[in-house]
């Protein structure tokens, strides 16, 4: 079944792997456009490392599926090591989000933004380790938890970087 084939996956593993880089160009140009906003906010540098990141492990991930002639056991310790890493990462990030203020104003950023960015940003990696997991027990979804691991990575990445391009300048 090919839920449990990561050699199936070779061509998916491609397209994401172009994807994210692709993405994660346009993040640093970006960040470029408005980098003194960023950079004069610790919130905002977070964040903008909270959206390299995960898209970093888009690319990781993907470039791990394509090495040739792995055995399923290393897919699945690759793509669990891949989800910590990254859910570790991006908690540290994320501590104190709800105390910290943007660009000197006396407010931090409103319960429900907190909420999304947790959900995006940690919900990735949570997903990616239930594709590991599953893949390795090979029962319970496999590598078909994958995409919805990559959809909630590149929602988190699209929306921060509108919150980094955007958001900041009003």
């Amino acid at each position: 079944m090919s839920a449990y084939d990561p050699a199936r996956w070779s061509d998916f593993a491609l397209a994401q792997l172009g994807a994210s880089a692709a993405l994660l160009g346009l993040v640093f140009v970006g960040l470029s456009i408005n980098l003194r906003d960023v950079v004069g906010s610790r919130q905002l540098v977070n964040r903008a490392l909270e959206t390299v990141i995960g898209l970093g492990a888009v690319l990781v991930a993907a470039t791990a599926v394509l090495i040739p002639d792995q055995s399923r056991g290393a897919v699945s310790t690759e793509l669990l090591v891949i989800a910590g890493l990254t859910f570790a990462a991006t908690a540290n990030l994320q501590r104190g989000a709800s105390h910290q203020t943007v660009s000197g104003v006396g407010h931090g950023p409103p319960p429900f933004s907190i909420f999304a960015r947790r959900v995006l940003a940690l919900g990735a990696p949570v997903l990616l380790a239930v594709a590991g997991i599953t893949l390795a027990a090979q029962a319970g979804g496999g590598l078909y938890w994958w995409p919805a691991a990559i959809v909630v990575a590149f929602t988190g990445a699209l929306t921060n970087a509108w919150v980094l391009l955007i958001e900041i300048l009003r």
